[in-house]
């Protein structure tokens, strides 16, 4: 608006319109992909390594470490 005045007044109705429909439409946006990635929950395949990475001694310092852990707490 400060940068070309000329535009905006001639475009007025246009960016007015935009701000009406981005106003409306801003709730429903929020619930719909608040809905959405609760629905996405399920899905934690995006933090785990495959098992066939990790040889049988790194998995067994693992489990030592998760036990030291567990009888420590």
């Amino acid at each position: 608006m400060i940068m070309r005045p000329s535009d905006f007044c001639a475009g007025f109705t246009n960016y007015l319109m935009g701000l009406i429909m981005y106003m409306l439409l801003t709730p429903f946006f929020i619930n719909v992909l608040t809905v959405y990635t609760m629905c996405n929950l399920h899905d934690v395949s995006w933090g785990n390594r495959p098992a066939g990475t990790q040889t049988a001694e790194e998995l067994s310092i693992h489990a030592k470490k998760q036990k030291k852990l567990a009888d420590e707490y």
